[in-house]
């Protein structure tokens, strides 16, 4: 079967200039359900001044990760997002240089590190949501995300950040802004600008402290980074150390914080689910340790559930180096197009009921997510998938297991949900939870 010319593909048009950027903005989820339904599984996107090609069905998906740098680049897709703002990180590095880059890194994630990191994680975790009131309510986006910085405080630069905190805080959320800025001009007053200025006061924060690390070795990310050579003993300059920190860190403090955000929400939503992970919570203990992970099966349901129906991205980010097919279509070089994992997670074809909340879809027997390879990735896939989603899926269910342990959570009646892209989903209004305290166990 001849492969569909790119000329020939449906696509949609917006308003003048923006396209669908501001109807994105408001609904990212609803408008990519609708374009699809209208348009088909594959359709060209007007999003302000980019057109993408947006594949939804898991096979093109497939072939999107399958495509290792021979005619696909991530770092092209990437740059109109993060080059002002995050250019050194390792999805903005195609090819050899990408290669090199995460084999150095990949010991920082290595089991032992995970196992070290869980530690860490349950021992810091109880002081941090002392933080949150004991009864009344919470907004989960700024508790979320105060404290997934202060973790990311001690894994990856095993600091005390104390005063420093709310600083930090504030100049991630606007890098993250800026990274979901659909306005891409960095004009005195924009998101972007503000985003800029950002970055250059957490380098200046990192930048003295790369040479006190090299001097005295540290187990912290960081420290990792700063030592780390590959087999010729190359190693990371400061510009990359600081660059591959600054990547990272965000990644742990901004997409995980949205992910326990959204899983919150589901839980909220769902008692009897909240429930369950609570009780296994209490039978396991105040901490959730590493050789005990498979004793909480309902906290690993519903965090693979939150992240199908909310992924950390919605959409993957790919452009045409040469001219090639992916998925049934001819593609010219130059041509920026997109993985929708968001679609792929909720596509019919694959998943039943899709948008429902229904953690035990990934359970034995019914298995959804192994109906096809390409139908739930939540981290990407191929050379560039996440290289630190074990790390975010263990945080997930360990901070999990620790705020079941201490209250049950709701929302006022009648809440609606409000997202923005952020650059995952992120509730407009903070997410007020509703926490009760249970009554101490005799």
């Amino acid at each position: 079967m001849n492969p569909t010319r790119y000329e020939d593909l449906p696509r949609t048009r917006g308003l003048p200039l923006v396209g669908h950027s501001l109807a994105w903005m408001r609904d990212p989820i609803g408008l990519p359900q609708r374009l699809q339904r209208e348009l088909g599984d594959v359709f060209v996107h007007h999003l302000g001044t980019s057109h993408p090609v947006v594949f939804a069905h898991p096979d093109a998906i497939g072939d999107l990760f399958a495509d290792e740098g021979g005619a696909l680049s991530t770092a092209a897709g990437w740059r109109p997002f993060f080059g002002r703002l995050l250019p050194g990180g390792l999805l903005l590095r195609d090819h050899d240089d990408h290669r090199h880059h995460r084999a150095v890194m990949q010991s920082a994630f290595a089991p032992a590190a995970l196992r070290e990191h869980v530690r860490v994680m349950n021992e810091r975790l109880p002081a941090s949501l002392d933080a949150w009131p004991r009864r009344g309510r919470v907004s989960a986006v700024d508790g979320f995300r105060r404290l997934t910085l202060d973790l990311a405080g001690a894994l990856f630069l095993g600091a005390e950040l104390g005063p420093e905190l709310d600083a930090l805080t504030h100049d991630f959320e606007t890098l993250a802004a800026g990274v979901a800025a659909v306005l891409p001009v960095a004009a005195p007053g924009t998101a972007l600008r503000r985003a800029i200025e950002a970055r250059e006061r957490l380098v200046a924060y990192l930048r003295p402290r790369v040479a006190a690390r090299r001097a005295s070795p540290t187990p912290d990310l960081f420290g990792r980074l700063c030592e780390a050579a590959d087999e010729h003993g190359r190693r990371f300059t400061d510009d990359e150390v600081i660059d591959h920190t600054l990547f990272l860190w965000m990644a742990a403090h901004d997409t995980t914080a949205g992910s326990l955000v959204m899983t919150a929400y589901q839980l909220a939503r769902d008692p009897a689910w909240q429930s369950r992970v609570r009780d296994e919570a209490l039978a396991l203990g105040e901490v959730l340790p590493w050789d005990r992970m498979h004793e909480s099966p309902s906290g690993e349901l519903v965090a693979q559930e939150s992240l199908r129906l909310h992924p950390p991205v919605g959409s993957v980010p790919r452009t045409t180096l040469r001219p090639c097919v992916i998925g049934g279509v001819a593609l010219p070089a130059g041509v920026p197009v997109r993985a929708s994992i968001l679609l792929a997670q909720r596509h019919r074809a694959v998943w039943s009921d899709p948008d429902r909340f229904d953690p035990l879809r990934f359970a034995e027997p019914r298995a959804e997510h192994r109906r096809h390879r390409h139908a739930y990735r939540p981290f990407g896939g191929g050379a560039h998938a996440c290289l630190g989603m074990r790390f975010a899926m263990l945080q997930i269910r360990v901070v999990l297991h620790h705020v079941v342990r201490r209250w049950r959570f709701g929302l006022a009646p009648g809440y609606a949900l409000t997202l923005r892209p952020t650059p995952g989903f992120r509730p407009a209004d903070g997410l007020p939870l509703e926490l009760s305290p249970l009554a101490p166990r005799p």
